[in-house]
C-alpha cells in the first residue's frame, strides 16, 4: 500500500474501532508537547541541490547490524488494542521484512521471547523500576535471547501521564549516575540511555559508559511543554562528538523529516506511531509498507538535496525558518 493509502485506511479503522482519539490526541497535561512533536518539523526547510545528483543509498549500520534504512522501531509496548492480537510479533515481522530493527519496551518475558524467535535485530529498553533487579533481569534475559542492545528509559522515573492522570508513578524511580554506572556493568551488549534532552545528561551518559543515547520526550507522555529532540540535537552532538550513537524520536511520520534529523546529527530515527498506523491498516505487511514508504521518501529527499549516502548528509542542506505557515 502507498503511504497515503496506509494513513487513510488506518484512520478509518481506528475510528471504526473507537480508538482514533486515544492514539491521536495523547499527551501529558495540556498535550502541548504532542503539538510540538507534530509541528516543529515545519520550522526546518530543505534546500534543493540537484546538479550532479545521483541515486541515494539509505543503508545504515546500528549496533553492528546492517540495515536497509536508518528508520527503526521505537521501544514498542503492547498498545492494548483488542483488535490487534500479538501486536509485538506483528510489528517485528513487518520490521524484519523492511530490513530494519525492532525495539521492545514493556512486555512479558514470554512475549519478548516470541519476538526474538522472529529473527529481526531487536533491542530491549527496560523501565526504571524501583526494583532495580527487575531491570537487571530484563537486560540479562534480552542478552541471553540474542538482543543486539539493551538500555533503560531515564525519562520514565516518575511514570507518565495521560492528560492529568498519572500512570506507573509508584513502580518507578529516577536513576542516579552511580546506579546507571552499575547497571551498565551488568551487560556486555551495547548500552542505551533513552530520554535525554539536555547536554548535562548526555555528558553523564558518556561518563557511565553508554554506547548510545536516544533523544526523546517519550511520545509527549512525560513532561508538558517539553522541547522537541531536534531543538537540542545539535548541541548534544557537539557535546558528545562522535563518541556515541545518537538516535532520536518525536513524531516522525515522513522520510523528509528523518532527513532533517540526520542532517542535525542523528545516526538513526525511531518511529512508533507510524508502525502502529501501518499495522492497523494491514497488519505486518502494513508495517513493512510503512517503513518502505518512509525510506523511499527519505531516499528521494536525499537525492533532491545532493546526498548520495547517509555519511554525506550535513546541516547545510537545512534552512531554519522563523515562521510557520
Amino acid at each position: 500500500m502507498r503511504y497515503d493509502e496506509l494513513m487513510e485506511t488506518a484512520e478509518k479503522k481506528m475510528k471504526e474501532q473507537g480508538i482514533f482519539e486515544r492514539w491521536s490526541l495523547y499527551g501529558a497535561e495540556t498535550g502541548y508537547t504532542r503539538i510540538t512533536n507534530n509541528e516543529f518539523f515545519k520550522t526546518i526547510g530543505l534546500k534543493l541541490r540537484t546538479i550532479d545528483s545521483t541515486s541515494a543509498d539509505t543503508h545504515a549500520v546500528l549496533f553492528g547490524q546492517k540495515l536497509s534504512t536508518p528508520i527503526i522501531a521505537g521501544a514498542m509496548s503492547n498498545p492494548g488494542i483488542k483488535e490487534m492480537p500479538a501486536p509485538l510479533q506483528c510489528w517485528a515481522k513487518g520490521m524484519k521484512e523492511a530490513g530494519s530493527m525492532m525495539g521492545v519496551g514493556i512486555t512479558s518475558a514470554d512475549a519478548f521471547a516470541e519476538v526474538m524467535k522472529i529473527g529481526v535485530p531487536t533491542y530491549r529498553i527496560s523501565k526504571p523500576f524501583k526494583d532495580r533487579q527487575k531491570v537487571v533481569g530484563e537486560m540479562k534475559e534480552a542478552e541471553k535471547l540474542g538482543a543486539v542492545a539493551v538500555g533503560t528509559d531515564i525519562d520514565f522515573g516518575l511514570g507518565n501521564k495521560v492528560g492529568y492522570k498519572p500512570f506507573y508513578t509508584n513502580e518507578m524511580a529516577p536513576f542516579s549516575c552511580e546506579e546507571l554506572t552499575e547497571l551498565r556493568k551488568e551487560t556486555k551488549l551495547p548500552f542505551i540511555v533513552k530520554g535525554i534532552l539536555h547536554e548535562d545528561d548526555a555528558e553523564k551518559a558518556l561518563k557511565i559508559g553508554a554506547d548510545a543515547i536516544v533523544l526523546s520526550n517519550h511520545r509527549a507522555m512525560v513532561l508538558d511543554y517539553c522541547v522537541h529532540p531536534l531543538e537540542v540535537l545539535p548541541r548534544i552532538r557537539e557535546v558528545a562528538g562522535k563518541k556515541i550513537t545518537i538516535l532520536v524520536d518525536g513524531g516522525f511520520m515522513l522520510g523528509s523529516n528523518v532527513l532533517k534529523a540526520l542532517a542535525l546529527g542523528a545516526d538513526g530515527v525511531l518511529v512508533g506511531q507510524a508502525i502502529l498506523c501501518g499495522a492497523v491498516a494491514n497488519e505486518a505487511q502494513g508495517v513493512t509498507d510503512m517503513i518502505t514508504e518512509m525510506t523511499g521518501q527519505l531516499q528521494r529527499a536525499m537525492m533532491l538535496t545532493g546526498c548520495p549516502d547517509l555519511n554525506s548528509i550535513e546541516e547545510f542542506i537545512l534552512h531554519k525558518r522563523n515562521y510557520v505557515l
